[in-house]
């Protein structure tokens, strides 16, 4: 069901009075349609989606249209629920208020579990007036039961696209578009025209060229990239990835995109996009996981070595070499941990790293600067209590990503880029293929085994 005009959509979601979806591919105005549609609507809006790049697109569009804080609440569905199930946790069961990994999965149940009592029916309607969840195709079969009971309370309106699908876990996985969306909530117009592309000084040639690829991919044809004049494609090679993402575009908006996948490196298992980002010599950024396992660990390994010197030294160290793009410390940087005997000297140490080393980790190193500064205060009761705390409210605020990025899909879907580099791609299936080369909204280049794809 196509829509020709964006506005019918609009006023359709702000008017719902039942629950609806809405199919939108990807550039196509999902996001700009939530933000209007909350505009037009009554009373307050409770916005969830799933990341908190996802959050900080949403916080910032509804900033570019000036429209009030009190018309909206924006938040991932996680962190939404988690004060919840926190809030009563007697009735919920739930009372980590520091879910990391597989904890976050007894989260749901949880929710469910609360969301039966009467009382919690009175206590959300008396904040929202109705609910948009965004990319509501990395709902998990449990994630959707709550959406359904939360449907008995009030409008909710679900916006994805199942081409975008790329979350999911084997003890919970991903809902059908099919099966659990279009059965169960009312189908809207598909939002169809690439906006991304369509905009000045954008490429609307490269928005129809993939437009086309995603019809083949939904058909399940095989993709030749020669036969599209506005994808570069390469071989993929060590030194052709270096060159790509060394070339001069007149832009630092500029992402290289990897698998997810993790490799052995001197028995140490590492992502392919630090890898990269390491060999880029601090040119580029890697984005950290929200619950940023590295700051974590090294929080409690700051924390057990605190009185033993000479350990806390070299786990400085080893930190230290986590995020910068040379295999040992320059003599300034160990000179300086020498002097180290407490763990709050070690902002100071990472501030030296930012400002006289290539660092491609920054995010990480900020963060643990501000973890330590927190526990300083004498208000936590470990520093890894303290980082869970200053990561959070990044999980509550969102973060904004800019500049020149080197990340994986997972980290990156629903993020524009002027222009994007997606990186082996034979490695990538077709979701996460998709999800890549939508992401540059000037130029897309591709290296792969061969120019030839078929999922």
């Amino acid at each position: 069901m196509a829509s020709n005009s964006f506005n019918e959509v609009v006023e359709l979601l702000a008017n719902a009075d039942e629950p609806v979806s809405v199919t939108a591919a990807a550039g196509c105005g999902k996001t700009e349609a939530i933000v209007r549609a909350v505009e037009k609507s009554k009373g307050k809006q409770l916005i969830l989606t799933h990341t908190h790049a996802g959050v900080a697109s949403l916080k910032s569009r509804f900033r570019k249209y000036q429209i009030p804080e009190s018309k909206y609440r924006v938040a991932t569905i996680a962190s939404w629920l988690l004060k919840y199930v926190l809030s009563y946790g007697s009735m919920s069961g739930f009372n980590n208020p520091r879910p990391l990994k597989k904890e976050w999965s007894e989260l749901y149940p949880a929710a469910e579990k609360l969301l039966i009592f009467p009382f919690m029916k009175e206590v959300i309607e008396s904040s929202y007036n109705g609910i948009f969840i965004d990319e509501y195709q990395d709902c998990t079969i449990s994630q959707h039961n709550i959406v359904k009971k939360l449907c008995e309370f009030l409008p909710v309106r679900v916006l994805g696209d199942p081409l975008q699908g790329i979350f999911g876990f084997s003890d919970d996985p991903l809902i059908s578009w099919e099966e659990d969306v279009l059965h169960f909530f009312r189908q809207l117009p598909n939002l169809i025209k690439p906006y991304r592309w369509d905009r000045d000084g954008n490429n609307p040639l490269l928005g129809e060229q993939l437009a086309d690829i995603r019809e083949r991919l939904e058909n399940n044809e095989v993709i030749d990239l020669r036969n599209f004049s506005e994808i570069n494609w390469n071989e993929f090679s060590e030194q052709n990835q270096i060159n790509e993402l060394s070339k001069n575009y007149n832009s630092n908006s500029i992402l290289g995109i990897h698998t997810g996948e993790w490799i052995d490196v001197n028995r140490k298992k590492t992502p392919l996009d630090r890898l990269t980002a390491r060999k880029m010599r601090g040119e580029y950024q890697c984005i950290e996981e929200m619950d940023c396992y590295s700051m974590m660990n090294f929080a409690r390994e700051f924390y057990k070595y605190s009185g033993i010197v000479n350990r806390l030294r070299q786990s400085i160290e080893n930190f230290l070499l986590e995020g910068i793009a040379y295999n040992d410390l320059p003599e300034n940087l160990q000179n300086e941990i020498q002097r180290v005997s407490r763990i709050s000297e070690i902002p100071e140490i990472i501030e030296i790293a930012l400002k006289t080393t290539p660092v491609f980790r920054k995010e990480l190193f900020r963060e643990m600067q501000n973890a330590i500064k927190k526990h300083s205060t004498g208000k936590y009761s470990s520093l890894e209590e303290a980082a869970y705390v200053s990561r959070n409210l990044t999980r509550v605020n969102g973060r904004k990503i800019e500049g020149k990025i080197i990340s994986r899909t997972l980290l990156i879907k629903g993020l524009e880029f002027d222009h994007a580099v997606v990186l082996n791609a034979n490695l990538l299936d077709r979701n996460n293929f998709y999800v890549a080369i939508t992401r540059g909204s000037k130029s897309l280049t591709v290296l792969s085994e061969s120019p030839v794809f078929s999922f």
